[in-house]
């Protein structure tokens, strides 16, 4: 469209232009007509106004005519019948007539600028306006043709998951660049698919072979503490072996429930129920509670039900409420908001300085980041619940007021 603007303006001058070299040509010929009439026919009226005639004789003397020089103007002349100002291209030159000099004026109308201007723009606009319609609805047939493959190549990537183990069918070409692509493609997924069952089958293994000869030490050092003969020193250091154990296997558990969110090998199918899920999960804190004297507050706007996977939903809130239970303080308060596609979990804190709270929101979510020093933290819990709502497609962010943590789960 730029370029046909221009093409346009070129258009016009190039026209314009034109228009007055033709003019002007007319009224060359037009003197060198009339002198070459005057010249054979000398008895020829040709002095006086004549309002017929399209020239005028202008008697001068010799010095002007020396001094003067040819040139084209272009005037308006008004007509009485029209009642408005026409344009016209004058030729002003000097010539000898019998000895005489003259002045001679030759009129000729040309057509006027402004309905130049406006029938090129009126039949250019019309020019534009179809071409920019039959590009746009050809460009739409042809592209819809042309790209079918590819949107529903984007289609059958969309809904393809490396779990199903399944190629996702493509569909088939006569273009060579989509032909090439899909090969790309298909290549692509094999080898993820390999690595991804090679990756799944070491971690189940590697987990399962973990847990085995874990269960068997703690078997064996919960036997050994039973002896009697065992000095009250040899015991302590055995039941630390067996709580070592434990956490151990607890945190195999923990990476292996990891991994598997990572990789989604869960459904996110199920219709689920936040506010029962909030209720059946705080009796599994009353002991903390109950220690801490915490004050608990639970704020319900609505039933909320989401979409996503019963398991990873317990355990993101889950995962939530223990933090905010293991790092409250005595006395400490923790609120509960259940609000339309919202769950807020605030719970109090120590504060570490005037600007902020004590955690840092860069690292928060980071595996095995932890600020607290508690030993019954891995500081793997957030990153579970971080990696369990971008998976389900919610968001899950953090901020502090004061001494007051807040955690807030979108379920948009």
């Amino acid at each position: 469209m730029i370029l046909f603007g221009i093409f346009s303006i070129l258009f016009y001058v190039v026209l314009n232009w034109n228009v007055l070299r033709n003019v002007d040509e007319v009224l060359h010929n037009r003197k060198i007509n009339l002198l070459a009439y005057l010249k054979t026919n000398p008895e020829a009226p040709f002095q006086g106004d004549n309002p017929l005639d399209d020239f005028t004789f202008y008697a001068i003397d010799a010095a002007t005519f020396q001094k003067s020089k040819e040139n084209y103007t272009d005037t308006l002349i008004y007509e009485p019948v029209d009642d408005e100002l026409d344009e016209y291209r004058k030729l002003n030159t000097f010539v000898e007539i019998h000895n005489q000099y003259y002045k001679l004026e030759i009129l000729a109308p040309h057509l006027e600028a402004d309905e130049m201007l406006g029938t090129i723009a009126f039949f250019l606009g019309i020019l534009l306006t179809g071409l920019s319609l039959s590009f746009y609805l050809s460009q739409r047939i042809i592209s819809r043709k042309i790209w079918k493959p590819f949107y529903d190549m984007l289609e059958k990537l969309r809904g393809f998951r490396l779990d199903k183990q399944q190629l996702p069918e493509l569909s088939s070409s006569q273009i060579e660049e989509f032909k090439m692509l899909n090969e790309s493609i298909n290549e692509l997924v094999l080898k993820n698919m390999e690595v991804f069952t090679s990756q799944k089958q070491f971690i189940e293994n590697a987990s399962h072979e973990m847990q085995t000869p874990l269960a068997v030490m703690q078997s064996r050092l919960e036997a050994l503490i039973g002896r009697a003969e065992l000095t009250k020193e040899q015991a302590e250091i055995v039941e630390g072996l067996i709580s070592s154990t434990q956490r151990l296997k607890k945190l195999n558990k923990t990476l292996l429930l990891l991994s598997k969110i990572e990789n989604r090998q869960f459904l996110l199918t199920d219709q689920v129920d936040v506010n029962q899920i909030i209720r059946q999960s705080m009796e599994y804190y009353e002991e903390q509670k109950s220690k801490l004297n915490i004050s608990v507050t639970i704020k319900s706007e609505t039933q909320l039900t989401v979409q996503g996977n019963i398991m990873l939903t317990e355990i993101l809130i889950q995962n939530l409420l223990k933090n905010a239970f293991l790092h409250n303080t005595e006395n400490g308060i923790l609120t509960i908001y259940v609000g339309e596609k919202q769950l807020t979990i605030s719970n109090s804190g120590h504060k570490k300085d005037e600007e902020g709270s004590m955690l840092d929101k860069e690292k928060l979510f980071n595996r095995f980041y932890k600020q607290s020093g508690n030993p019954d933290s891995w500081g793997l819990g957030l990153s579970i619940a971080k990696k369990i709502a971008d998976t389900s497609g919610w968001e899950l962010c953090y901020r502090s007021d004061g001494a007051l943590h807040i955690f807030e789960v979108n379920f948009q």
